[in-house]
């Protein structure tokens, strides 16, 4: 969930570097390799959602580019772990097939099912958290996509509305956007 804002480097460093970071923000609490992995493949869609790419675009763009890194020899005991992403159709399982239990696969599953099975930000929140379980988290991760794809703008006002602290949010927020870019 934390790791989303490291999206907006990706034009000041490398792609490889980028994810390096992602990985070392995500071992401050999670550091598993396969954690590390599930965010680099969320940040590097969200990279192509920040491209202007259409969703299943940037979700295939987001797997192929990295691939790049994956592939390498010390991925190969975890990758066939995330096969349902990678194999760039998880939008066509049945929901009996997708759980949002909080473990990182099942999140990263269930977001991105969540995410390119709906056409709308609040469509694809609210079947993330209508799946039950850890909804704050799979609740988080889609919208963080589904903001970045469907824009500020496309926020449902009544949500926004009832935000509690809402101008110390976007005064903060508009000061990170001064500083990254």
């Amino acid at each position: 969930m934390r790791i989303l804002p490291l999206v907006y480097n990706y034009k000041n460093v490398e792609f490889p570097e980028l994810i390096q970071q992602v990985h070392d923000c995500s071992c401050i609490t999670h550091g598993h390799l396969r954690s590390q992995m599930a965010c680099g493949i969320y940040i590097s869609i969200a990279i192509c959602l920040l491209q202007g790419l259409e969703v299943k675009k940037a979700y295939l763009q987001g797997i192929e580019n990295i691939q790049q890194i994956y592939s390498q020899e010390k991925y190969a005991g975890e990758i066939s772990r995330f096969r349902k992403v990678l194999g760039g159709e998880i939008e066509t399982l049945p929901v009996t097939r997708i759980h949002a239990g909080g473990y990182v696969l099942d999140t990263l599953e269930a977001s991105l099912w969540c995410l390119l099975t709906t056409n709308s930000f609040a469509e694809a929140v609210l079947k993330a958290v209508n799946l039950g379980e850890d909804t704050d988290t799979t609740g988080a991760v889609t919208g963080g996509l589904a903001g970045i794809y469907y824009g500020i703008e496309n926020l449902p006002k009544e949500w926004i509305e009832v935000i509690a602290r809402k101008d110390d949010i976007v005064n903060l927020a508009n000061r990170l956007q001064t500083a990254i870019w």
